[in-house]
């Protein structure tokens, strides 16, 4: 006897049970196994042992007046036969009485199929039917499968993509066709012929199929021996035949190319929209126009006023691994930031998120910068209450730039952005949001930092006051600091820092005797300002 076909392409008990309807065959017990497969047929021999070269999923023909000669009972061989791996038995005998309670108990109870034939039948005819229709049967599948995968790598050669060859397989297989991804997260569902979508959560599982009545097969998507997703069809429970089952194994390839081109295709992309938005900032192009265009067709309109954001990491910050909630803090700024401008241009790195974001009509005014500046402070805001208390976003910080009414100006704001996230955190500390429109003096002291100039004109104005404070605390230029801050009102300055007048009057006093000259003298109280920004500057 030759080796059975391969189960995955083999009929069913169903289909056996249609096949020898015309002999008068009918099922008596064990419909819980309709669905078993049957990769051959085997006559009992009149010795034994009883079947022999049993390699599993066959049917099994016999004559109830065979098991008297060998001393067997029917009930007993049930059980033999299905411990050996036998898909059904069919029995010729007078009637269903005749087979014994005890034999239909067991079938139901092993959901293995018992099919009574008519004592007549001819069982060597019966065994060589049901072998030609297993091996046609084997080989019509085959064929139905090579059809609907040729058809669907058709399909992918002409550029359908995953969705395309998706739903010409839920078309072709009657049945709903699910693409995960490589965390088990639904990303696409095709519905077949006159049926609804599903209603299914963010992930598949067997338990919701089984409510709604339904069952599912499923096959992995591998590039290179990876699982990058998986394909499952999903359809009434009871419902699947093998040719699904051996499309599935043939359809799953090419998807896993379709995966590759996609990712291929995101690279390349991503490759163009990082090269598109630097020559953006950065000002590298010939023609606005064509610059204009480009964006535009990466879904971009540049012709509206824009505004460049910058956020970034601490430079201590260290490098966290991939997955982690504290390597996911530019995703969940991209996000939110998302959220507030839904048609922004964002690029996020490991440690900076870069940010064109567009002004609406409406708040295209004088102080558009600040306004600006509170919706990053709410998306600020969110951001730091959505963390817990595990703290799973990085110290980090922002610099605003100002709003520009043309793609050729936008270079300006990115500069600005920059300084303002520099000269903010050097100023005012980390994780907070620094607007260049409202740094004030400190945009032109920043590009004199470093040069003598600068150091000796803070000596030369604050230097009598720093030696003055002979006790080290820095009282009097303290003092003169809240002075210019209440804007030279006496009574709120000696109230902001918690002086008796009298106590005020002092100080202020020893600072125009030390330097000489009175507080009234506008071209002093301009020098002293300034003198103390420089100090903020040194951090002196």
């Amino acid at each position: 006897m030759s080796n059975p076909p391969s189960p995955t392409s083999s009929a069913s008990v169903r289909n056996i049970l249609t096949l020898l309807a015309s002999r008068d065959a009918h099922l008596v017990a064990g419909a819980g196994g309709l669905e078993r497969r049957v990769t051959w047929s085997s006559r009992m021999r009149a010795r034994l042992p009883a079947f022999e070269s049993v390699h599993g999923g066959e049917l099994a023909l016999l004559a109830l007046s065979q098991l008297r000669r060998l001393d067997e009972t029917l009930p007993h061989l049930l059980k033999s036969l299905h411990q050996e791996g036998f898909a059904a038995v069919a029995v010729a005998a007078p009637s269903i009485e005749s087979l014994g309670n005890e034999t239909c108990t067991i079938a139901d109870q092993l959901h293995f199929p018992l099919i009574l034939l008519p004592p007549s039948a001819s069982l060597e005819v019966i065994e060589r039917e049901v072998i030609t229709f297993v091996v046609s049967f084997r080989g019509e599948i085959e064929r139905k499968a090579s059809e609907v995968s040729h058809q669907l790598m058709q399909l992918s050669i002409q550029g359908a993509g995953i969705n395309g060859v998706s739903e010409h397989l839920a078309r072709s297989c009657n049945k709903w066709v699910i693409i995960e991804d490589a965390e088990h997260h639904i990303r696409l569902q095709a519905v077949p012929t006159n049926a609804g979508a599903l209603t299914l959560p963010t992930t598949l599982t067997d338990e919701l199929l089984q409510q709604q009545g339904l069952a599912h097969i499923m096959a992995p998507i591998l590039i290179r021996h990876e699982v990058v997703g998986y394909l499952s069809l999903v359809g009434r429970d009871s419902d699947f035949d093998y040719l699904e089952r051996i499309v599935l194994g043939q359809v799953a390839p090419i998807l896993a190319l379709e995966f590759a081109r996609e990712k291929e295709r995101s690279e390349v992309e991503s490759r163009y929209q990082l090269e598109a938005f630097m020559d953006v900032l950065q000002g590298n192009y010939q023609q606005p126009e064509e610059m204009l265009a480009r964006a535009r067709l990466l879904g971009y309109d540049l012709a509206t006023p824009q505004v460049v954001a910058i956020f970034e990491t601490l430079p201590t910050e260290p490098d966290h691994p991939p997955g982690t909630p504290r390597a996911q803090w530019s995703k969940r700024i991209r996000d939110e930031l998302l959220r507030a401008w839904p048609t922004a241009w964002v690029l996020t790195e490991s440690r900076r998120v870069t940010a064109l974001l567009p002004l609406p009509a409406e708040d295209n005014n004088s102080s558009t910068e600040s306004a600006i500046l509170t919706r990053l402070e709410r998306v600020h805001t969110r951001l730091q209450q959505s963390q817990g208390s595990n703290a799973s976003l990085p110290l980090y910080s922002g610099g605003l730039g100002r709003t520009v009414k043309n793609l050729q100006d936008i270079p300006r704001s990115f500069r600005e952005a920059q300084q303002a996230l520099e000269i903010g955190r050097r100023l005012f500390g980390e994780n907070r949001l620094h607007s260049f429109a409202q740094l004030g003096i400190y945009r032109l002291l920043f590009h004199l930092d470093g040069q003598n100039e600068l150091r000796e004109f803070y000596q030369e104005t604050l230097g009598p006051l720093l030696k003055a404070d002979t006790r080290g605390d820095g009282s009097l230029v303290e003092t003169l600091e809240s002075f210019f801050r209440c804007n030279g009102n006496l009574s709120e300055t000696a109230r902001t820092m918690h002086l008796h007048r009298n106590s005020l009057l002092y100080r202020l006093g020893r600072i125009e005797e030390i330097l000489g000259r009175s507080l009234e003298d506008a071209e002093l109280r301009l020098s002293l300002q300034i003198a103390l920004k420089i100090r903020h500057l040194l951090k002196e």
